[in-house]
């Protein structure tokens, strides 16, 4: 659209359009007239006369015939985003329709399905608990063995259980230090009869976070992976490469089965290429969100070989930029092993991921089915390729991908985007710089009229912002936020109508001292679009206002449920003498949304906010029991006093040693026993500085807020972990060098469970889900 003044060819343009449209659509001379009085040009300055265009609100908006109807208008508006909204979701959802089964050389999805209703029937399996060591792991060496009976005489499989122990600092979640010990890994390696000097890695996980089945995060994969190595293996077509197999046993252990692999097996030298699947929903389509790093071969690859392509660089842009607080195995190949890879994941329904209704029945067939057609070919295609010998030689520049509506992908290199996007840019400059140098004569006003057309668009698009929060603070502070999380249309129709009412009407009080020519006239109006998108967006706001739209819903079909974190724990305090100066116990209570407990005190009149937790200054990470370092994005949290709690299994930690090195800093070493998962905080005493430890790399690495978190877990017959820390002092300190707190958390068996922990998750109502366990909390100073 162009603004400005009336100038000949306007009125050329403008003539011939009122001779088409015929003395019907002519307006009457008295109103021409009254449409060529001088009126001040409010953007450009001075006293120049305009002429209402025939899209201004003058005579346009009189002429019969000078644009479509309201009521068109709105209707084409309206059947065209509901095509679009069709088409998007159809894409989503389109899944394939399985053929008949048991044909050699195709991917099985019933079969697929009978391994994943038998993993999942052992119910949660979380690290260290006998149903991930022992009865998940049993299982999947008992497929394997009938796979292997049932193999080409071309292949070979071999089997490994590997029980790693190891450690490593990571930046994630703020940054903090992981430790593992016997944890497990189940890996299968299919390679021709002679064998093979290089692989491609498939990985899945088979355990999962408590009191979840784990259905689609991991148990899907996993039984996919079966399935695929079923179909390679009786497949009479030789592979070029060897295909690794890693049903990883401690991946929510956040990635420490993948580290344990890559760092420590003999055949992870052989890997030159991963294809990682993961879940951060239930079912659909599995989303490839995340390539490389560079080797822009890999995307070329998926791209030729699966059969149902699903793809987006944005969310690969979006995942890697943090925002989503959340990782997956591909970090710990590529930092770790310096291996590239694809990354894969499920990604419809996340409203029920990582809670109890993440069941096998909830994922459908066909989508097992298209993960496997997928899965199955660009494994084939990567175990047969000759790039995947040489893939270092590939290793340049990264890739833009994309899918058209889940038919088709479209890549090209990153570098032939920026290519694309200077091109652009330089013609915009060049064009604009072209105008603003030509002389006034040729263009007028030209410069004057950008500045202002641009002007106009900054501030619709500010006002627009500033109302939608405007609206989000009003709803937040009368306690109903998070209405549209169980109503998508809410958030249309309440915020979406109010930015285009805003924007509208900023041009539209714009045109009171200036006119633009349409190119295209939609309506001869705004006013009954304004008034309708405002009435719109007033109901809306009055039914949220009002309660009508509930954040969650407890629909057995379509869950969307509020989770909440309770743990029954007990807390002790040492002074530095090693006397506990306090003691208490309780249910400590954390709400992971915005809403907190404002929903849950009507059902639960004891859970409220007289019982907000306090911050103990002088404790590490606030002296409360974080499972992870995530205390940065919870403010608010409730502390319900109960009994103690007494494990059978009660955690031990002592300081073995306490010595001066030849440096002049002083060494502590620490041995703790407990259940699976432990979480280790440090906090450094005014004057003292944590040099050195014996965990990572070596070097001690701060989570958010400036405390040290150590990530705890080990397997079945581990033994006793022993560390030790370094602290430089610069001076001596009555209150001791530093602040240490280990808490153990109860995650399966009878210690997670206690009389008070189930009576209170039977108070909540059907709309939640309340992950329960127990947990004690020691703290000591030295």
């Amino acid at each position: 659209m162009e603004w400005g003044s009336e100038s000949a060819a306007v009125r050329r343009h403008r003539v011939g359009v009122e001779r088409r449209e015929g003395a019907a659509a002519a307006p009457p001379p008295e109103r021409e007239a009254r449409a060529q009085e001088p009126l001040v040009d409010g953007c450009s300055g001075g006293g120049r006369t305009r002429k209402r265009s025939p899209g201004g609100s003058g005579g346009a908006s009189r002429g019969a015939g000078t644009g479509l109807s309201e009521v068109r208008a709105a209707l084409g508006l309206a059947l065209y985003l509901i095509a679009l909204r069709t088409l998007v979701q159809l894409s989503l959802q389109q899944l394939v329709l399985r053929g008949a089964a048991g044909h050699r050389g195709e991917f099985d999805a019933l079969q697929a399905r009978d391994y994943l209703e038998h993993i999942t029937s052992i119910g949660p399996r979380t690290t260290g608990s006998p149903e991930n060591e022992i009865l998940t792991v049993h299982y999947l060496l008992e497929q394997i063995k009938l796979i292997e009976v049932q193999s080409n005489s071309l292949h070979k499989i071999s089997v490994d259980v590997q029980r790693p122990t190891g450690s490593f600092s990571i930046d994630f979640l703020g940054g903090f230090t992981s430790y593992y010990d016997n944890i497990t890994n189940v890996v299968v390696k299919l390679e021709p009869r002679d064998g093979a000097q290089h692989a491609v890695l498939a990985n899945c996980h088979f355990d999962s976070v408590a009191n979840s089945p784990g259905a689609s995060d991991d148990a899907v994969s996993c039984s996919v992976m079966l399935e695929v190595l079923r179909v390679l293996s009786t497949s009479s077509e030789a592979l070029h490469h060897a295909v690794i197999f890693l049903f990883n046993g401690a991946e929510e252990n956040v990635l420490q089965a993948s580290h344990g692999f890559i760092t420590q097996h003999p055949w992870a030298s052989l890997i030159r290429a991963f294809i990682n699947l993961e879940a951060a929903g239930v079912g659909g389509k599995e989303l490839v969100f995340q390539t490389g790093p560079e080797n822009p071969w890999l995307v070329q690859a998926y791209v030729s070989a699966a059969k149902h392509p699903f793809a987006s660089v944005v969310a690969q842009e979006v995942f890697q930029s943090g925002i989503i607080p959340s990782d997956t195995d591909f970090r710990i190949y590529r930092d770790f092993g310096n291996i590239p890879g694809i990354d894969l994941a499920f990604i419809e329904n996340g409203y029920i991921y990582h809670t109890k209704y993440d069941t096998a029945d909830r994922i459908l067939t066909d989508s097992i089915q298209r993960a496997g057609d997928n899965i199955l070919a660009v494994l084939k295609h990567l175990a047969t390729s000759d790039m995947l010998a040489a893939a270092s030689k590939y290793r340049h520049g990264n890739m833009v991908f994309f899918d058209v509506l889940g038919l088709f992908v479209i890549a090209y290199p990153s570098r032939i985007g920026s290519i694309i996007n200077y091109m652009v840019v330089m013609g915009v400059v060049l064009y604009l710089g072209k105008k603003f140098l030509q002389p006034k004569h040729k263009t007028g006003n030209y410069k004057k009229d950008f500045l202002c057309g641009l002007g106009i668009t900054l501030i619709s698009w500010f006002t627009s912002l500033v109302t939608v929060l405007i609206i989000a603070v009003f709803i937040s502070l009368i306690g109903q936020s998070l209405s549209w999380y169980n109503h998508f249309y809410v958030s249309v129709c309440l915020y979406g109508t109010a930015t285009v009412a805003k924007i509208i009407l900023i041009h539209t009080l714009a045109k009171r001292f200036y006119y633009m020519i349409n190119f295209i006239y939609l309506a001869k109006s705004t006013k009954k679009t304004m008034l309708t998108l405002t009435l719109v967006c007033a109901i809306t706001f009055l039914l949220v206002c009002s309660g009508t739209f509930f954040p969650y819903s407890s629909n057995p079909a379509n869950p969307k449920p509020k989770r909440v974190f309770l743990q029954h724990m007990t807390r002790t305090f040492h002074d530095l003498e090693g006397n506990a100066v306090k003691r208490d116990s309780g249910i400590w209570i954390n709400g992971f949304d915005y809403t907190g407990i404002s929903h849950i005190t009507p059902h639960i009149p004891e859970i409220n906010d007289s019982i907000r937790a306090h911050c103990e200054e002088n404790a590490p990470l606030c002296g409360f029991p974080w499972y992870l370092p995530v205390h940065f994005l919870i403010r608010k949290n409730w502390y319900l006093p109960a009994p103690e709690v007494s494990p059978r299994n009660p955690p031990h930690f002592r300081l073995i040693s306490k010595e001066q090195t030849p440096w002049d800093s002083i060494k502590l070493t620490f041995e703790a026993t407990g259940p699976s998962h432990m979480s280790f905080y440090v906090r450094a005493h005014k004057g003292s500085t944590l040099s050195q430890w014996s965990l990572g790399n070596g070097t001690p690495v701060t989570s958010k807020g400036g405390d040290y978190f150590v990530f705890y877990s080990h397997g079945l017959q581990a033994s006793a972990w022993q560390f030790w820390i370094e602290v430089q002092v610069s001076e001596e300190h009555p209150e001791g060098m530093v602040t240490v707190a280990i808490a153990a958390h109860y995650l399966s068996g009878e210690d997670k469970r206690s009389p008070q922990l189930d009576a209170l998750k039977e108070k909540f109502p059907d709309w939640t889900f309340p992950s329960a366990w127990v947990c004690t909390y020691d703290l000591f100073v030295f």
